[in-house]
């Protein structure tokens, strides 16, 4: 009788550890298979640059016309451009709501529909510090992230010296072409976030 006993408490006992590996096998199992899942929020740098007060963002022509200051002489009226005249035209680069370092790059074309060959830019100032215009290179620079705006001043003239590329007549058609006959320079500002 004993022995019986003994045979059911052997079978008892190993049921009872049987059931307890079969609940720690499953319990640790389940751990393993457990998923949690957790948002990553990261705020994306603003890019809001600004030329001459206007937002840039989704633009490909800013909508208020950059105004030229057209410089008089005694021989020429002033806010007209005429052979020999001279001028400037402001550009503000505003990097404060940018949040990333950037370069910016300036160049300055003629009109393709109606070009003044003669109109070409002599020199500008980054911040009243003077420099050479090199129409391969245009103007460039850099401005640092939540920074206030870089001013860009671009002096350009008439050329009626012996280096110009119309003669008096050619300036005189492009003078007479139409009833108001205005002269157009298109200034392109390219910007490209700092690596």
């Amino acid at each position: 009788m004993e022995n019986k006993k003994d045979l059911r408490f052997i079978i008892i006992f190993i049921v009872i550890v049987g059931i307890s590996l079969i609940y720690l096998a499953q319990a640790s199992y389940a751990k393993y298979r457990r998923q949690i899942d957790g948002n990553v929020e990261a705020t994306v740098a603003q890019w809001n640059i600004k030329v001459n007060n206007e937002l840039i963002n989704n633009k490909s022509v800013l909508t208020n016309d950059i105004i030229p200051y057209l410089e008089s002489n005694p021989y020429i009226k002033q806010n007209v451009i005429a052979p020999g005249g001279t001028g400037y035209f402001d550009l503000s680069i505003d990097g404060t709501e940018v949040d990333v370092d950037f370069t910016y790059q300036i160049t300055i074309e003629n009109d393709e529909l109606a070009p003044l060959e003669d109109l070409i830019i002599t020199r500008y100032e980054q911040d009243r510090v003077a420099y050479n215009y090199n129409s391969e290179t245009g103007i460039t620079g850099n401005i640092t992230k939540n920074t206030g705006p870089v001013n860009v001043r671009v002096y350009f003239m008439w050329n009626d010296s012996e280096t110009n590329v119309m003669d008096n007549q050619a300036d005189t058609e492009y003078a007479t072409q139409t009833e108001n006959p205005i002269a157009y320079i298109i200034a392109k500002v390219r910007f490209k976030q700092k690596q």
